[in-house]
């Protein structure tokens, strides 16, 4: 999550960062069937809709810059610098959210940590640096498929990977006549937006195709809310439209970041430096985010909820965004710290 000396690239990663913090502010709430419906539901909806790009996001950008640098091709050279960077903070923020859980429990126990140390970590967003550490592993090899396809192969390529945890889907989840499940999802669906970053990056998508895109992006957005309204009640809320491999994520995901491509972001260089700053501390915000979370939603409780659910949400992701951001600036400013993010 670095941030590449590119506007635009620096613009999206931050961007994305806050985009997961708001997804993560509205999932506490949007989550209760007593609210359904109300205008409350409709807005931690929208949010969540805009929220789901973050993570799709963060994949694009690193297909784009890995896939199209040269830094893959040394497969020892390319899994020792990433691993060894990652491993380091990952594990003691594992430890540091685990350790949280015991408090929270009252309860101590090693076997645990080890336990879901070899799952999807300590605390619920970190399945992502799972997620990316498994695209890094497929990284020099899918170097080796860009380098030698072209642009029809690859979107045929693209196209296989999202045909059963996308495609196939979509279509048993809207109609329930027939299952169509003939084989299992041949690559890891998240590739999908390795691949779609690539492109996405290193292509020039004539106009007629960009805006066919942003449509697409429109649609995928009103699309993935309604139909996560649709398919709700008050007895159970349904994210069909918003999961990872959601065919949603991919319209809007895609049309953000060639919207931000092609009409760039022009900044004076001192808030291009800024921006520069802000996008390399994108891993140490998202490390940082759901212990602030945390801490705001405690507090909430004991506070007995005494604004508007409505003004909470927005409260929470506006603080949870600035305060992420000052910590996460501060570990860089620490020597001690700065390993940290």
């Amino acid at each position: 999550m670095r941030g590449g000396g590119i506007v635009y690239i620096d613009v999206l990663r931050y961007l994305a960062i806050c985009l997961v913090i708001a997804l993560h502010c509205v999932v506490g709430y949007i989550n209760h069937t007593e609210i359904y419906g109300t205008r409350t539901w409709w807005l931690c909806s929208v949010i969540n809709s805009f929220g789901r790009m973050g993570v799709p996001v963060f994949f694009m950008l690193s297909g784009f810059l890995l896939l199209s640098g040269s830094g893959a091709l040394d497969v020892r050279s390319f899994y020792k610098k990433r691993f060894l960077k990652l491993a380091g903070p990952f594990l003691v923020w594992d430890a540091m959210y685990y350790l949280e859980g015991c408090v929270i429990k009252g309860s101590w126990s090693v076997l645990p940590f080890f336990q879901q140390l070899v799952q999807q970590g300590s605390k619920y967003h970190l399945w992502f640096i799972y997620q990316i550490m498994g695209l890094y592993l497929l990284t020099p090899f899918l170097k080796k498929i860009v380098d030698h396809s072209s642009t029809k192969e690859l979107l045929v390529f693209l196209a296989v990977v999202l045909l059963q945890p996308t495609v196939f889907r979509l279509i048993n989840v809207v109609q329930p006549v027939f299952r169509i499940a003939p084989f299992l999802a041949l690559v890891e669906g998240y590739v999908g937006f390795y691949l779609l970053g690539y492109l996405l990056g290193t292509r020039d998508i004539p106009p007629r195709l960009r805006r066919a895109i942003y449509l697409l992006g429109i649609v995928g957005m009103v699309g993935g809310t309604w139909g996560n309204y649709w398919y709700s009640s008050t007895e159970k809320i349904s994210f069909y439209f918003s999961e990872g491999y959601s065919i949603m994520q991919y319209m809007t995901a895609g049309a953000l970041f060639l919207f931000l491509k092609e009409h760039g972001v022009r900044l004076p260089p001192r808030a291009a430096g800024w921006a520069r700053r802000l996008a390399g501390l994108t891993f140490g915000i998202y490390f940082i985010h759901v212990l602030v979370l945390d801490i705001l939603v405690a507090a909430e409780g004991r506070l007995g909820g005494g604004l508007p659910l409505v003004w909470w949400v927005v409260f929470n992701i506006a603080a949870v965004c600035v305060v992420s951001t000052c910590a996460a600036f501060s570990f860089s400013k620490l020597p001690v710290l700065r390993r940290l993010i």
